[in-house]
Order: structure tokens, then C-alpha cells, then sequence
């Protein structure tokens, strides 16, 4: 029997001084167990040199390890047994050599990938990642984050250049048997072992070096070694496999999968993937170029000490005025205007800041420039050309499921991470269709394009409220960096859009109709876009000078990009579409609350199961309304100084910018100086400084730079009509070191003060009695005066009684005094005079209701419960467009004796309220009046059309209604593309449709003869109308009416001669004569000829 003896283990090297003893940052005791399971473990032997030699109990030691991690540093929240680990280099020394003593012919062997899976537990714990909040910092995590960073270092070189180059092929060969079951027959154990695999590759795509320095520079695990590790070792294949068969064979993975795609890709940039090698050879020399510059500018304006000048320096530097100032620093000699600058940065206020919480001034994955060599480029290209063709759409699918449904195994960064990888992969996408197209015209072969199914999970309605539900909620959580990624797939997806218009497949342009669209019906979404421009603010954002020589402010960037496209795409397809509509959610009246408290009515007084079907979809129609929509109008939203902050500070940044970026910012200001014509908001002091460092500084853009001429010409421009204007205002030089309210910008651009849109006041919503209650007038009479009265408005009620009881004293008199004169003059009348036309009735004036103070006065415009009250006791206003002190009135034909009934149902209501049962109230049984259906929309249409072609309406030739065309001379008829309407297109088409039919109905009517006029015969029929009503009131009076006798003996008469001529007789004939014809007795319809 072979005996091996294992080398002890060595033990970390302690310092022997005893005058300053080091104190073990561990516990001894439980070093000492630690230590003592590795060894435990296994080891070179003594007789077999150079080979590995497992334990007698290697299994049982690996989960006694796994059971301290988790135990002891997870349950405790401390570092102290990773660290343990980590100084015995147990990933190197043991577990990667028991991987690799698995060969691959043994893999269905179980003690052995039992044994695999036991280290492959361990190395998850051990690759975690290291993310821990400062406020969940304890003196424990500051003591050993620092080493276990170095360690994941070290870990991850390990495991990509492991001898043989086979560690990770072994870790995934562990997994195989798992993920080659179906799905419905994989047990828990086995999608936590391809869960287990999965969370290895994530975090050693995760790990980077902490601090490269000159010595340790972190090559060996750099983005380029990650990705050309994983494509020898099949990891992308894994990726690939899994990616596209998310949703179907793999439910569980998307998350982890998402996440491993994420860190191999941020920040590479796509278009760097996609380069000839020319191309990539030019890219890289002007990167050399453009940082020798860069070195060289550094290197002259060094401020820095050196031995010369320690001592200091002081220095005079004169004004242009002539007066002096002194200055202190040798660096006031190295340029003409250096001193007068370094007077001027000591005089800027530098606010301290603050802590940051949200972590916003931090360089994030944003910011972040990865460059990688030829052959990872190439690799990193063949995979994401892969993944978008097979698994773009079903992984991004189910995430997008997975988010909506906000499932636990998703985190709050996965969000941000989903948007990302949309916006990278569509810009990859771009670029590929880019580079494809410049190969075919380079060999000179016919254009042919692709179909853009291969993104198709990003480019329909559900992506799109996702996207939009999570920026809004962004944006009002001040989430900046969540937003940032949002930003970028919003701006993605409409280059995407933009690129689908112009492709040559008519599937893919009605796709992009369909989603322009959709976006443009939004009115929430063009809000969110404005919002996010006017939202920026210097702190959150701004990098510091060394950053901004590597990085841009990619959230400006951002930002900036997104405003400048969605405005381009916008008014082109506004320009497109002659009448287009957006949705809108109607303004909430301010202070609802408040007034429904006023009012005595709860805000939920109405709950949706006592509405039907109409009435809900009333409700809906009215919390969003549809409007015409004006490009120059939500253009002009832009116009304001916020928005303008935004580009001007981006400007700021122009020696790092690129022409596209430059441009864009110098477009937006001449959308807002030229083509809107605000040129007043422009003149501003610090953007003159601007384009006077931009065009005549030491620091000024080279004459050779692609935007210099575009940024001369706007510049010259804008300081001509500046110059001009100073000349005609000058108050303006006043005005220039200010920001400018809207009042003083329409003055100095017009002249005049604007006219001040006063806001007409509206009353107060109509309350009605719901329907269904069943409650007599009186009834409803003391449920408004209940509600009334618990709202404390008794004064109001004794007001109208007091107004009701003189309304019917008045009304009573002037009754009386109207049937005394009757009399009178029937006294005076001769008896055997004949009896002339009657005297019409003197009819009552109105009885005016006249409030006695202001506070009444507005509540009769502003309480919605009085002026339900009123309507009860029959009162209603003088005109129908009601204002603020409009009259009321009791009308006229109201009787004494209703008034008085009214009077009496007020008093018994207001001495005695209504009670009622389950503690209900008088105001449940009161809800807003719905108000009738209107068809915006229609009457937008006809207004438009009706304005465009109201000179040419209803002309028709004189004697030519429809003009004929021989068949000879008809035109063939031309198929058209089918195109998908827009929204709102629909109905201007039926709107067009009808007012043909009225154009026929007009030509008909221009020929109808006169004689079929029956204009005559009205007369005869109204007095025939007339007798027929008297004959039916005698009936229904029991009267005796010979005229009816007479006709049924004629009718009888007619029908009996009509018989005895055809031969029949009296058969089948009804009782009255007649084949069953009845005379309808009370209700008899005339049909008119």
C-alpha cells in the first residue's frame, strides 16, 4: 500500500518585532480550522513530485469549507474565512487541480463530478462579487475588501490561464448533463447546477483589476483576454446556446445570462467592432495623434512645482484701464492672458458639495472607454453578429415579460442593464448593416437588404410602454444614471425607426408607420422628452478636468442626443401627415379636494360598480382627450432657458467633442435664433464667451476640424444681429448679464408687452341624483339640503327659503290681481255682444334671485350643492354661457301653487333632515352630472377641411350635376401601395365621405321639380290634424262623436262593394267590413304623400 505524505502548508508570513507586535486582522482560532481543512484536503505528494493528490475525505472537506462561507461570513456579514481562503491560495493550489483531474472521458462518472460540482460551489462564493454601500461598511469589509479585490484578481487570472488551458471548458462539461434534460423533466438540483455555472462565468466577467500600476498592469485579465479566453474555452457558445433558447428550454436564466452579455460589452464601442482594418489602423492613428496633442498641451501649461519655483513669485499685471493687480505664482509668465485667468478662477465661488448618495458624480459604465486588440475584436464581433441573429429577440423578450411582472429574481440594476444592451446591440445592428452595404458597393454588387426581424422583440407597443413606464418613473425618482441608460434605447429605437422608413421591404416600412405612430400619439411621451432637457442641472453631472481628458459627459451626450433626433423625426412626420392627433391626459382642476369638500361630496362617491358600461367609457373618454397637434407650437416648449442651459453647457465641452456632437448643439441654436426667430433668449454674456473661446482663443477649434466653419458662420451671424440690437436697445447691455423672464423677452423681441391671458372662471361642476334611487321630488329636494346641512351650509339654506317664500308671495299677488281684472272685464262685457277672441292670459315676470353679499353671489356660481338646489326648486339662469354674477330666476311659467309646494318641501326638509340606513349619507346619493359624448376629433377634421376648401364647396357646373366620361377616355386604374393610416386619418376620411354624400344630395335636389311641392296643402292638413284631436278628446271623454259613426258606415259601405264585385261576399272579412282592416281608435296615423 502506497502511502502519500501531503506538505504541510505554509503559513502566512507574521513580522517578529517585539517592540511593535502586528495585530492578526483574523481570528487564530479560526485561521487555525481553516487552515487545517485545506490541508485536510489534499496536496502535492511527497513521492508523486508534481502531481496532485486528493484526501481521504476531499468531499467532505470541500462542503465543510462551503458550510463555513456561508455560516460564518454570509450569516455574520464578515470577510474573515474568505480571507482565510485567500491567503492559503485554495483556488489555485487545490481546486483547480482537482478540476483538472477529471478527464474527459469520465464525466458520467459520479463521485467524480460530484467531486467537480463540490469545487465548482466554492468558486462561486469565492468570485462574488465585491459590492458593498457605504453605509453597510463595517471596520471588518475596510480591512479586508482591499486584499479579497487583489485575490478575485488573482482568481480570475488563475482560472482563464489555467495549465492546459481547460479549467473553464470543465466547469461548463459539469453542467452538460443538466442542460441536455428537457425542461420538464429537470429536477431543482439540476437548474441550480446550470444556475451555479452561470453565476462563474458572470463573475469572472465581472472582475477587474483594482489599481493597474507599472509593475502589475492587469494584461492578463483585461477585457481582451476575458473574451478571447472564453471564445477558446467555448463559454460564448455556452452564452449563445442558452441565450436562444431562453423562454422555451431555459425559464430561469435570463437574469444571470443578461448580466454576463452586459460586463463583456460595456464599453466597447460598437462601431470600433465593425471596422475594415484600414479603417481600424486610421481610427488608431488619430487616437495617437489627438493624445500626443493632448500630452503636449499638458505638458505647456504645467502648473506644477519644480525646484525653480519653490520659492514663489509675486507679480504686477496691468489693465487695460491701466490700474494694477498683483498676482503670486511663476504660473502667471507662461501666456499673455495667464495671469488675468488666474485672477478670475480665484474669484469663482466653489461651492463645497456634498456627499453623494445617489452616487451621480461617479464614473459609471457610461463613461468608461474599453479598447481591445485585433483578435478579441474579431471574437467579440462573431459572437454579438451570432447573438443578434439567434438570440436578441428571445432573451430580450423574456426579460421584458420578466420586468412587467416584476419577479424577485430580478434586481433594480437589471433594468438599467436591459436598456443598455438594447441601445448597444441596435447600434451594433446599425453599424453591421452599415459595414455589409459598404462591402457590396466596395465589390460592386447589387444593393439587398435584410429584414429587420432580427430586433423585433425592441420594436412594438409593449417595449415601448415599458420603456417609457420606467424612464417616468426615473425621472421623478431623480434616478439619473437609470435614466441615462433609457435615454439611450429611446434614441436607439428611433435611429432603428428612421433607418426601417427607408429600407426597400414593405413589411418593414409599415412597421415603422405603426410605431412612429405610436409615439407620436403619445403626448406623455413627447412630455417625458422636454422634461428630461430642461432637467439638467451642473452638480449631478459635471466630470472633473483630468476625467474629462479621458471621457465625455456622457449624460449630456446622451440628453442632447435624444432631444436633437426626437425633434428631427417628429417634424418630418408632422410635415408627413397634414392632420395628426395626440393623446393627452386632461389637466386636473386645481384643488379638486378642496372643492369637492366645499361641495360636500367625497372624491370617491361614485365607486365603478354603480356605473355602467357607457358611463365608464365616458369616464375614460374624459381623463384623456384627444387635440390637434402643432409641431411649431410644442416646439416653441423648447424655447425657454432651461432647455437652452442644457445645450449651451454641453457646448462647453467642445474641445472634446466630435463633429456630430459640435453640430448638434449648434443646430439647436439655430432652431431657436433663425428658424424660430427668439433671438433675444440667445443674447447672453456667457454665450458670447463661449463662441469667442470657440473661435479666437488660445483654445479655440482648429481651422482644420470638421464643424469650424459651420460654428464661424453661426457665430458671425449671431454677433451682427447682437451688435445691431445694442445699437437699437441699449438696455440690452443690462440684460445680457441676466437670465430673462418670458415678459421681458416678448418686449425687447416685439416691442410691446405681451397681452396677459386672463383665464375665464367656470362654475361649478353639475351634480345630478343618481339614477336608480327612485326618490320623489320632495325627496330629492331634502337629500340636497341633508348634504347641505352637513356640510355646514345652514346659512345658505334659510337664504333660499327666504327667497322662495317671497318668489311665491309675489307670484300669488300677481295671480290674484290678473284674475280680478278678468273678472271685471267679463262684468263689463254686453251679454248679447258677440263673443269676440279671447284675451290672452297676462303671463308673470320673472322673479329675479338677488344675493344680498358677495359670498352668496359666488356660491351660486362656485356651490355645486346650491345650484343643484336651485335647479330643484325650478330656478335657472338667465343665459346659457354662465358667468360670475349671472342672474337666476323663478321663470314665469311656474304657478304660485308649485312655488308654494316647493316652500313647503324646503321647510320640512330643512326642520326635519333625512335620515338613512347603514350609515350612509345624504351626499352618497349625489354624483357629477355626466356630460353628452363629443367627437373631438370629427369636429377638428371638419374645421381644418372646412377652412381649406371653403371657396370651392357645393360649385357645380349649371346644367351638369355629374360629368360623363366615355368609356373610351376613363383612365386605367392604378394599384397603389397599401400604407397604414395614422391615427386620426380615419376619421378625416369618413368626414370626407360624407360631405360627398351631402355634395349628391345637393346635385339631386338642383333637378327635383317644382311641382312635386306640396307647400300648398299645409293649411288643409294642420286643420285635419286638429279636427282628429278634438274627435280623440271626446272619445277619452265617453262623449258621444256622430263624424266617427259616419265614417265607419262609409268605410263599411266601400269594402261591401268591393266584394259583391269580386264575387266573394262576406268571406274572410273581419267584423266591420274590410279584409282584417282596423280603425284605430285615440292614435291614428296621417301618412303624408
Amino acid at each position: 500500500m502506497t502511502t502519500v505524505v501531503f506538505a504541510e502548508r505554509e503559513k502566512p508570513v507574521e513580522a517578529s518585532n517585539s517592540e511593535a507586535p502586528t495585530r492578526d486582522v483574523v481570528d487564530p482560532l479560526i485561521r487555525a480550522h481553516i487552515y487545517s481543512l485545506c490541508t485536510a484536503l489534499g496536496g502535492s505528494s511527497v513521492e508523486t513530485t508534481g502531481k496532485y493528490a486528493l484526501g481521504d475525505d476531499a468531499l467532505a472537506v470541500l462542503k465543510d469549507l462551503r458550510r463555513w462561507l456561508k455560516l460564518y461570513d454570509e450569516k455574520l456579514n464578515r470577510y474573515d474565512v474568505a480571507r482565510c481562503l485567500s491567503e492559503a491560495q485554495l483556488l489555485q493550489n487545490d481546486l483547480l487541480e482537482i478540476i483538472a483531474l477529471w478527464k474527459d472521458d469520465e464525466t458520467h462518472i459520479k463521485p467524480k463530478h460530484r467531486l467537480v460540482l463540490a469545487c465548482i460551489e466554492l468558486i462561486a462564493p469565492l468570485t462574488w462579487p465585491l459590492e458593498k454601500h457605504a453605509d453597510d461598511m463595517t471596520v471588518n469589509h475596510h480591512r479586508h475588501l482591499p486584499v479579497l479585490q487583489f485575490t478575485q484578481a488573482s482568481y480570475k487570472a488563475a482560472l482563464l490561464r489555467h495549465r492546459g488551458g481547460k479549467g473553464l471548458r470543465d466547469i461548463i462539461r459539469a453542467g452538460l448533463p443538466s442542460m441536455a434534460l428537457p425542461v420538464i423533466d429537470r429536477t431543482e438540483r439540476d437548474e441550480g447546477i446550470i444556475k451555479l455555472i452561470l453565476f462563474v462565468i458572470r463573475n469572472l466577467a465581472m472582475i477587474e483589476h483594482p489599481m493597474p500600476t507599472e509593475n502589475d498592469t492587469g494584461e492578463e485579465i483585461n477585457r481582451s483576454a476575458t473574451v478571447n479566453c472564453f471564445k477558446e474555452q467555448n463559454v460564448l457558445d455556452l452564452i449563445l446556446t442558452i441565450s436562444s433558447g431562453i423562454g422555451d428550454e431555459f425559464r430561469q436564466q435570463d437574469g444571470v445570462v443578461m448580466e454576463a452579455i452586459y460586463h463583456l460589452v460595456k464599453g466597447v464601442d460598437p462601431e470600433s467592432l465593425f471596422r475594415g482594418e484600414a479603417e481600424a489602423a486610421e481610427a488608431a492613428g488619430r487616437d495617437l495623434s489627438s493624445l500626443l496633442k493632448k500630452e503636449d498641451a499638458m505638458n505647456r501649461s504645467r502648473t506644477g512645482p519644480t525646484r525653480h519655483n519653490r520659492f514663489g513669485t509675486s507679480l504686477w499685471v496691468q489693465r487695460t484701464d491701466g490700474t494694477r493687480s498683483f498676482v503670486s505664482g511663476q504660473d502667471a509668465l507662461l501666456g499673455k492672458t495667464t495671469g488675468m485667468d488666474k485672477m478670475d478662477s480665484s474669484k469663482v465661488h466653489r461651492r463645497p458639495r456634498g456627499w453623494d448618495r445617489q452616487g451621480t458624480s461617479k464614473k459609471t459604465e457610461f463613461d468608461m472607454v474599453v479598447r481591445l486588440d485585433t483578435q478579441a475584436r474579431q471574437n467579440l464581433k462573431w459572437f454579438v453578429e451570432e447573438f443578434i441573429d439567434a438570440g436578441f429577440n428571445p432573451l430580450f423578450l423574456a426579460i421584458r415579460k420578466a420586468i412587467d411582472r416584476d419577479v424577485e429574481r430580478l434586481l433594480d440594476t437589471h433594468a438599467r442593464m436591459y436598456f443598455y444592451l438594447v441601445a448597444w446591440f441596435l447600434k451594433a445592428e446599425k453599424m453591421r448593416r452599415r459595414a455589409a452595404a459598404k462591402e457590396r458597393r466596395k465589390r460592386g454588387e447589387k444593393a439587398a437588404e435584410d429584414s429587420f426581424s432580427v430586433v423585433a422583440a425592441v420594436l412594438n407597443h409593449e417595449f415601448l410602454g415599458t420603456m417609457t413606464r420606467k424612464m417616468d418613473s426615473w425621472h421623478d425618482t431623480k434616478q439619473w444614471t437609470q435614466l441615462q441608460a433609457g435615454m439611450r434605447a429611446f434614441t436607439q429605437v428611433l435611429y432603428t425607426v428612421q433607418d426601417m422608413a427607408l429600407s426597400s421591404i414593405e413589411e418593414d416600412q409599415e412597421i415603422a408607420e405603426n410605431i412612429q405612430s405610436r409615439i407620436f400619439y403619445e403626448e406623455a411621451i413627447m412630455d417625458l422628452v422636454y422634461n428630461v432637457c430642461k432637467a439638467y442641472t451642473v452638480q449631478p453631472f459635471r466630470i472633473t478636468e483630468m476625467d474629462m481628458i479621458l471621457t465625455k459627459d456622457r449624460w449630456l451626450d446622451d440628453c442632447t442626443e435624444m432631444v436633437h433626433v426626437h425633434l428631427k423625426l417628429l417634424e418630418k412626420y408632422s410635415q408627413q401627415h397634414e392632420h395628426m392627433f395626440v393623446r393627452s391626459r386632461r389637466r386636473q382642476i386645481r384643488k379638486k379636494k378642496a372643492d369637492q369638500a366645499e361641495n360636500g361630496i367625497d372624491s370617491d362617491e361614485e365607486p365603478a360598480q354603480d356605473l355602467t358600461a357607457e358611463e365608464l367609457a365616458a369616464a375614460a373618454r374624459r381623463a384623456n382627450s384627444e387635440r390637434a397637434f402643432d409641431f411649431t407650437r410644442f416646439e416653441a416648449k423648447y424655447m425657454n432657458e432651461r432647455c437652452l442651459n442644457t445645450f449651451i453647457s454641453f457646448l462647453g465641452f467642445y474641445r472634446e467633442l466630435d463633429t456630430n456632437q459640435i453640430m448638434r448643439s449648434v443646430k439647436m441654436l439655430h432652431r431657436i435664433f433663425v428658424k424660430r426667430g427668439m433671438e433675444v433668449l440667445l443674447y447672453r454674456l456667457d454665450l458670447v464667451d463661449l463662441l469667442n473661446r470657440m473661435m479666437n482663443s488660445d483654445k479655440a477649434l482648429p481651422r482644420s476640424h470638421a464643424a469650424y466653419k459651420e460654428v464661424d458662420a453661426f457665430a458671425k451671424h449671431y454677433l451682427r444681429k447682437l451688435f445691431k440690437k445694442l445699437e437699437q436697445e441699449p438696455a440690452l447691455y443690462v440684460e445680457l448679464l441676466f437670465s430673462k423672464m418670458n415678459s421681458t423677452i416678448h418686449f425687447m423681441q416685439y416691442g410691446y408687452d405681451k397681452e396677459a391671458h386672463v383665464s375665464k372662471p367656470r362654475a361649478a361642476a353639475e351634480l345630478e341624483i343618481k339614477k336608480g334611487t327612485a326618490l320623489s321630488a320632495a325627496e330629492q329636494v331634502g337629500v340636497v339640503v341633508g348634504a347641505m346641512l352637513d356640510g355646514e351650509k345652514s346659512g345658505l339654506v334659510e337664504w333660499i327659503k327666504d327667497v322662495l317664500r317671497k318668489a311665491a308671495t309675489e307670484r300669488k299677488s300677481f295671480e290674484a290681481e290678473a284674475e280680478a281684472r278678468a273678472l271685471l272685464e267679463a262684468e263689463g262685457r254686453d251679454p248679447d255682444a258677440p263673443a269676440g277672441p279671447e284675451t290672452e292670459k297676462p303671463t308673470p315676470p320673472n322673479f329675479s334671485i338677488v344675493p344680498d353679499n358677495d359670498e352668496r353671489k359666488t356660491a351660486m356660481f362656485k356651490d355645486g350643492l346650491l345650484r343643484l338646489l336651485l335647479r330643484q326648486l325650478g330656478a335657472e339662469p338667465i343665459e346659457i354661457n354662465e358667468a360670475l354674477g349671472t342672474p337666476w330666476v323663478f321663470p314665469s311659467h311656474l304657478p304660485a301653487s308649485t312655488l308654494q309646494e316647493s316652500l313647503t318641501s324646503l321647510q320640512n326638509a330643512a326642520n326635519d333632515p333625512p335620515s338613512f340606513e347603514n350609515d350612509t349619507k345624504a351626499s352618497d346619493f349625489i354624483r357629477r352630472k355626466l356630460l353628452p359624448r363629443t367627437n373631438t376629433r370629427a369636429e377638428l377634421s371638419s374645421e381644418s377641411e372646412g377652412s381649406a376648401g371653403s371657396d370651392t364647396e357645393h360649385e357645380f357646373e349649371a346644367d351638369d350635376p355629374e360629368r360623363l366620361i366615355p368609356a373610351g377616355d376613363k383612365q386605367p386604374k392604378i394599384k397603389r401601395k397599401k400604407r397604414v393610416k395614422a391615427i386620426g386619418e380615419i376619421e378625416v376620411v369618413k368626414e370626407k365621405k360624407r360631405k360627398e354624400k351631402e355634395d349628391r344630395r345637393i346635385r339631386s335636389e338642383k333637378f327635383v321639380s317644382l311641382s312635386d311641392d306640396e307647400s300648398g296643402d299645409d293649411a288643409e292638413f294642420f286643420e285635419r290634424e286638429k279636427k282628429l284631436r278634438e274627435m280623440t278628446d271626446r272619445l277619452a271623454r265617453g262623449e258621444h262623436v256622430p263624424e266617427l259613426e259616419a265614417a265607419r258606415e262609409r268605410v263599411a259601405r266601400e269594402e261591401g262593394g268591393k266584394k259583391r264585385r269580386r264575387g266573394q261576399g262576406d268571406k274572410g272579412g273581419a267584423k266591420g267590413g274590410g279584409r282584417g282592416r282596423k280603425v284605430f281608435l285615440g292614435r291614428v296615423r296621417v301618412r303624408r304623400r
